[in-house]
């Protein structure tokens, strides 16, 4: 038997992450619910859908009486905590297989399912172990996650490669049309080179819980799964399997022009002239000139956008067409006010770079060929 009271809104939080995890259609039907671990002071909330295992952890004012746990329906439970007054306690009782919430005059009767019958993911033996800056490992995600692909027919494609070098880590993602890579340098132990690639939804699971700051968590992982323990949650994530192709033939090396420019100045002319893209293809010009840059879009109604800008190029003149909304995702994530381009010919890629800021962070973007 479970028995605890706690304050609405220290449910609320937990509650929302591991749910986040849950999928709503499942075809087993623990997998729409969450496990709660009372033991002591700590309440921990687990939610799985098999691929992500996500952990919350809360501390209460008061211990359980004996070690137990139960199992609830994730939603449910969470839609019930949120229709409560503010700062309310809840009292939550299990008895029998059924789960009583109280809250002042109101209740709410769930049934538990069979804690054994939810799956957990088993222990394993890591083979690398450091630990890192939640706001570093936040920003290696920010700066290249927007280039997983949906949905790839190359599994491998389909999540963060993560690698970790003598004194670097590095992520990598790329959806064959733009490429994005980050590094930080970063005190890892061991020597020996290693990677791995996080699936879409643990990396984008990993992001709601990090935050911009230096408390440290723990990262272990190996050829199986991964797993990042911080301060209030912990989050283990199976990897895609497959070996990532060599990125180093990947990335085209800088074109002979360059191109500084200042990144918002571009990104609000490239927004503009997307609203009359071609909703399809969504493409831009780009054509490079004496001392100028024009971007143009036209669609199928005859309609057409310019915008100039200028800059400082005394090449030849060069044509060439990117889809703008992968433009603007790189440039989303840029920091610096102004940033090179590098060109080659129209059938290559832009190689584009932060200016005097972070050499280590550098994206490609190809073009569309007509």
């Amino acid at each position: 038997m479970m028995k605890f009271s706690i304050k609405r809104e220290a449910l609320l939080k937990p509650l929302q992450l591991v749910t986040g995890v849950v999928e709503r259609k499942q075809t087993k039907p623990i997998l729409s619910h969450v496990l709660l671990v009372a033991e002591d002071k700590l309440l921990t909330f687990i939610g799985t859908d098999l691929e992500v295992e996500l952990h919350a952890l809360i501390n209460m004012e008061t211990p359980v009486k004996t070690p137990s746990q139960i199992t609830l329906p994730g939603k449910k439970f969470l839609d019930i905590c949120r229709s409560l007054p503010e700062n309310s306690t809840v009292e939550l009782t299990e008895n029998k297989g059924r789960i009583t919430l109280s809250c002042g005059r109101s209740r709410f009767t769930m049934t538990s399912l069979p804690t054994q019958d939810f799956p957990r993911s088993p222990e394993q033996k890591t083979v690398m172990n450091f630990r890192i800056k939640q706001g570093d490992l936040r920003q290696l995600i920010e700066k290249t996650s927007f280039a997983i692909p949906q949905q790839d027919v190359r599994q491998y494609l389909n999540g963060l490669l993560f690698e970790v070098k003598d004194g670097t880590i590095q992520t990598l993602a790329t959806d064959g049309h733009r490429l994005a890579v980050h590094s930080i340098a970063a005190p890892v132990i061991d020597s020996s080179l290693a990677q791995v690639i996080i699936p879409r939804k643990g990396v984008f699971e990993l992001l709601r819980l990090l935050e911009d700051s230096d408390e440290e968590i723990a990262v272990s992982f190996n050829n199986n799964i991964v797993n990042i323990k911080g301060k209030n949650f912990v989050l283990i994530s199976k990897l895609i399997s497959g070996k990532f192709p060599n990125y180093n033939k990947i990335i085209p090396k800088r074109g002979e022009k360059r191109v500084e420019i200042n990144c918002n100045d571009l990104k609000q002319a490239l927004m503009r002239v997307a609203i009359l893209s071609n909703e399809l293809f969504r493409s831009v010009h780009f054509k490079l000139r004496q001392n100028t840059l024009v971007l143009t879009t036209n669609n199928p109604e005859q309609e057409e956008a310019v915008e100039e800008l200028s800059i400082d190029y005394k090449g030849e003149n060069l044509d060439i067409i990117f889809n703008v909304g992968y433009f603007v995702d790189i440039l989303n994530v840029l920091e610096t006010e102004k940033i090179n381009l590098f060109f080659k010919k129209g059938d290559s890629g832009i190689v584009i770079e932060e200016v005097n800021s972070n050499p280590n962070c550098l994206y490609v973007l190809m073009p569309i060929r007509q």
